[in-house]
């Protein structure tokens, strides 16, 4: 299949160029600029040399996880991640509580720290939310299941010791602290309420600062931000309107700069994404309006390391679409269709060395692997068949 880089005016420089470092922006302080950017940064683009250092591929092994949300038991599945991409079975750990045997429509049913020490998982059958500690060999040791004191977790997030879980069923949020046991102690006053009872929420997460949680609302079109103190306790700071319809899961990227996935109701062709800034401090203001992928169900949200490029699963379309995230924030379609996946994509993540991608296929019941290309192509790597009918959550360390 030939595929088409979709900015305009501009040069794609050779595939040997050679690659410096970068510098971290500072948050609004870029201006806006007009028309399409040259991707490649002249030659600067530091997500571009990561699929060029072969040398950062010889050597990686890595694990992924993900959650078969079984009604019953609720099992986390393991697998190893080898040099060359393809993933093979480790075997399950008991999360100590209960799925719902049911698709969660929402991003972050698992949740992973920074240094990937903890392993935090939603409960979606039995209204409760486990930690694991993460083992240098991939395995799991459950410390702890707590109460989400609400019905139907679907996202959960980690900063440092603070974890939120988001609640569909009850649109509420719990925050707890982690101790260095594993144990998780709810914050008192933390339970507090999305904008409306139907929210029927997305994601949350953490911004990257910590300091502010946002949670993305499907059914009333708005992200709602909560403002985080030192102590862990979230209030309620703000419900901002969305930009674009149906928003659904989202990353960070650059450190400054929110990306959200609009599934716009499923209509066909009518996926979009929108780049938001301010969210380190608590005011989201869209950059670039909400920017077409032509795809359908436009979902799941993965980062790449230096935050330049944004993939995005459209379920109904059977692909994943591609996006530049300019220095200033702004979105551009790079691929519509960056690769074809197998049946119904979902969750995805992008392995550590940030070389390989993955999703969950839910209708194949697979997860798909992937070789990041230049300027955010995709290459399809392998396959692996036999994941749980229901599985939610996939991170990557």
């Amino acid at each position: 299949m030939t595929k088409k880089i979709h900015l305009a005016a501009i040069t794609i420089l050779s595939m040997a160029i050679a690659f410096s470092s970068c510098t971290k922006e500072e948050e609004n302080l870029t201006p806006q600029q007009p028309g399409a950017p040259d991707i490649s940064e002249n030659g600067t683009n530091p997500d571009e040399k990561s699929i060029q250092d072969l040398s950062q591929r010889s050597f990686f092994t890595g694990y992924l996880y993900t959650e078969g949300n079984e009604a019953g038991t609720n099992n986390i599945y393991i697998y190893r991640q080898h040099f060359d991409g393809h993933l093979t079975f480790e075997g399950t750990a008991a999360s100590g509580g209960a799925g719902n045997a049911a698709a969660l429509g929402s991003q972050g049913a698992l949740a992973l720290d920074n240094h990937h020490r903890w392993l935090l998982a939603v409960n979606a059958g039995s209204n409760s939310v486990s930690a694991f500690r993460v083992h240098s060999d991939g395995t799991l040791t459950l410390t702890d299941t707590k109460s989400t004191d609400g019905t139907t977790p679907v996202s959960v997030d980690i900063y440092r010791h603070f974890v939120y879980v988001v609640n569909s069923g009850s649109a509420d949020i719990l925050g707890y602290r982690l101790d260095s046991a594993g144990i998780l102690t709810p914050i008192p006053g933390s339970d507090l309420p999305l904008s409306a009872a139907n929210a029927t929420p997305g994601q949350i997460s953490f911004s990257p600062n910590g300091r502010h949680l946002y949670v993305t609302e499907k059914m009333t079109n708005k992200i709602t931000a909560f403002n985080v103190d030192s102590t862990g306790l979230a209030t309620f700071d703000n419900s901002f309107n969305s930009v674009g319809t149906t928003p659904f899961g989202y990353g960070f990227a650059r450190d400054h700069f929110m990306v959200v996935s609009n599934a716009n109701n499923d209509l066909p062709g009518g996926g979009s994404a929108t780049s938001y800034h301010g969210v380190n401090s608590g005011n989201l203001d869209n950059v670039n309006g909400a920017v077409p992928d032509n795809q359908t169900a436009s979902c799941w949200v993965a980062i790449t390391a230096f935050g330049r490029f944004a993939f995005i699963t459209n379920t109904m379309s059977d692909d994943i679409s591609s996006y530049y995230v300019a220095p200033w924030g702004a979105l551009y379609l790079a691929h519509a269709n960056a690769v074809n996946t197998a049946d119904a994509p979902t969750d995805i993540v992008i392995a550590a060395n940030n070389f390989y991608v993955y999703n969950i296929n839910s209708m194949s019941h697979s997860i798909g692997a992937y070789n990041r290309s230049f300027l955010g192509d995709l290459i399809p790597n392998s396959t692996l068949s036999g994941i749980p009918d229901f599985a939610a959550g996939l991170v990557t360390w």
